[in-house]
């Protein structure tokens, strides 16, 4: 993937972040709008910005602006409080009387959604399973989550509803 421009602090980019923050307060907003263009080996970052009308005036700014893809959107600093902690991602799959299969260290994001967490909660297509998300300090923490999370779900008789969250 190649890097074109970072439009962040209206284009200041050659100076250091210290000398920079003597002039600009750094952003604060919750996500960035990322304008990228091309597919596959031609893909690239065009612009970020801290403001999705920025994005969107960006790419009216480039002629008929057919060339860019849609303005996609990242949240920013992601699970702060878990990383600071040194918490590490799992996915625990436990059945209704506590039994768990094998624990999963998660070497990617996906199933995570800031917001909901710090617990993601489903079933298994049959129901017979839970699966829960979860940020811990090991295996035994996690798996001891999921029992909470567990035990709490066959309190409220919900075990089988997918509508569960931050249970």
């Amino acid at each position: 993937m190649r890097f074109r421009a970072v439009l962040l602090y209206r284009g200041i980019m050659t100076w250091n972040f210290q000398e920079r923050n003597k002039y600009f307060k750094p952003m604060k907003a919750n996500e960035l709008y990322v304008v990228t263009s091309g597919s596959y080996s031609d893909y690239g970052v065009d612009a970020i910005f801290d403001k999705k009308e920025l994005a969107q005036a960006f790419i009216k700014s480039f002629s008929d602006g057919n060339d860019f893809n849609d303005i996609e959107v990242y949240a920013l600093n992601p699970f702060e409080p878990e990383i600071k902690q040194g918490l590490k991602a799992y996915f625990v799959r436990i059945n209704k009387d506590g039994e768990t299969d094998p624990v999963e260290h998660l070497d990617n994001a996906y199933g995570f959604n800031e917001g909901d967490m710090l617990q993601m909660l489903s079933f298994t297509h049959n129901k017979d399973r839970l699966n829960v998300r979860c940020f811990a300090k090991d295996t035994d923490h996690a798996i001891k989550i999921a029992n909470e999370k567990r035990a709490k779900i066959i309190a409220l008789d919900r075990w089988g509803d997918n509508g569960l969250k931050n249970i």
